[in-house]
């Protein structure tokens, strides 16, 4: 009956911090400056996902922009249109913020456990679990409300847009071995594409390719591992998957024809033409991260951002910023678990 009792009580705190106010008490950083916004999930159940800018400029990160009210479980976060859009997974919403003046636009309510996000054709796209099916609902970007939903494979997991399609990674949490094809318009699932098992998250390469990563897959009783996780490639014309050009590896960032990737005991840039790897940074910087969990690069200096989680995966973490010559740049502190790295 505790456990019970438990779990409701965490239900209505998630449902409860996503519902809508007037205002939300934020320290805004300097408004249209050029910086990074950083998601922390947090801990799951926590109800403490936290959203933090760290600003180029004068080198300094703000305190939660959400003041400790973003919700449980921030999933995933993309830029559009001047706007940031935000997934929540455990509170089933979607936050909106203007992107130069950080207030919240609008908390998109109602979507059972939204995951990851897409932007194509003046909307924005998300991955949800859906009641008894996975789903892929869209977003109007000017109503900041969903006006439609394309049912795929279930708990669907990372999405990419290529060429008026979407592409979602149908993880099935283990089993899940496909990739829905979901047209734009009219709005639902063509086909699928078989790729290995426990697929996570999908990209679209500047060469026309879709790169996805898959997870490792355990066996529940015995700990032993079922299959291995890699990084593969699947042409998007022919469907055929080139599977395992890397090991597993959870996320990771694409700028212009370098794969940026971490593993346990690696992060690397892979070079998409030459397939080739080589570190992002030098051993003897190796142990400037001890837990990677998320990884970006800024488009325009090309530093790499790795966040560095707690092992005990419940306190503050930090991210480590590194130049072009693989050298450490700075460090600053962030929340729990943060994933993902979206730069203005």
């Amino acid at each position: 009956m505790k456990t019970k009792f438990l779990y409701l009580f965490a239900l209505v705190m998630a449902f409860a911090a996503c519902e809508k106010e007037d205002t939300i008490p934020y320290t805004p950083p300097i408004p249209g400056s050029q910086g990074v916004f950083v998601l922390s999930e947090g801990s799951w159940g926590g109800n403490n996902a936290s959203l933090q800018y760290y600003n180029f400029a004068t080198s300094t990160v703000s305190s939660d922009l959400f003041a400790g009210k973003l919700g449980d479980t921030g999933q995933d976060m993309v830029a559009y249109g001047g706007k940031l859009y935000i997934t929540v997974t455990e509170s089933n919403c979607i936050q909106v913020l203007n992107l130069n003046s950080f207030e919240r636009l609008e908390t998109i309510t109602n979507i059972q456990s939204p995951r990851f996000l897409a932007t194509d054709g003046g909307k924005v796209y998300a991955t949800a679990y859906g009641t008894t099916s996975g789903e892929v609902v869209r977003i109007d970007t000017t109503l900041l409300t969903v006006t439609g939903t394309a049912t795929v494979g279930t708990f669907p997991e990372g999405i990419a847009a290529l060429n008026g399609k979407l592409y979602v990674a149908n993880g099935g949490r283990g089993p899940g071995n496909t990739v829905s094809v979901v047209n734009t318009t009219p709005f639902q699932q063509e086909s699928t594409i078989a790729v290995p098992q426990n697929p996570y998250i999908i990209k679209a390469g500047k060469d026309g390719n879709l790169y996805l990563t898959s997870q490792d897959v355990y066996d529940s009783e015995t700990y032993a591992f079922i299959s291995a996780g890699g990084l593969h490639v699947i042409n998007p014309q022919t469907k055929a998957v080139t599977e395992n050009i890397l090991p597993a590896t959870q996320r990771f960032d694409i700028l212009d024809d370098v794969i940026y990737f971490y593993t346990f005991s690696t992060i690397g840039a892979y070079n998409i033409q030459t397939k080739t790897t080589t570190p992002v940074i030098p051993m003897e910087s190796s142990y400037a991260v001890a837990n990677p969990y998320g990884i970006g690069v800024n488009p325009k200096t090309k530093e790499v951002y790795i966040s560095d989680a707690a092992l005990d995966y419940s306190s503050n973490g930090k991210v480590v910023v590194f130049d072009t010559d693989g050298k450490m740049k700075t460090e600053f502190t962030v929340g729990v678990l943060a994933n993902t790295f979206v730069f203005n």
